[in-house]
């Protein structure tokens, strides 16, 4: 079986890196004109705060390998066992896999249709039995 990937749409990282403007704009002028220290600490943090968030959004994904689900952020890697889910469902909009043992995973959300999502994912699931 070929690897599946599902990354973040380009839209989302779009809008994080608009977004990351912004705090960049703010983060600059509590640098520059802030009368304290900590408006200086507090504008580098918002920097640092905006690359972070566009950092994770560029290497979230989800991968689907032969026998194992792994969802992958900058911070964070999980793993899961194919064998260890059941079926998979939107809920809310947002993915959730039924694990064997009646517990829930709900998956990051990546931007894409959830419906879509679900179903490469169930199909997935199934393929294994």
């Amino acid at each position: 079986m070929e690897r599946q990937v599902i990354r973040m749409a380009p839209w989302v990282i779009i809008a994080i890196a608009v977004a990351a403007l912004f705090f960049f704009g703010a983060a600059a002028y509590f640098y520059f004109y802030g009368d304290s220290y900590l408006m200086h600490i507090g504008g580098a943090a918002m920097a640092a705060f905006a690359i972070a968030a566009l950092l994770d959004a560029a290497a979230s994904k989800i991968v689907l390998d032969a026998e194992t689900l792994l969802i992958i952020s900058l911070f964070r890697r999980r793993a899961f066992a194919r064998t260890d889910f059941a079926s998979a469902k939107v809920d809310g909009g947002v993915v959730v896999l039924k694990r064997t043992d009646g517990a829930w995973l709900i998956l990051p959300g990546t931007g894409h249709n959830a419906l879509a999502v679900r179903n490469r994912i169930h199909a997935w699931i199934r393929r294994g039995r």
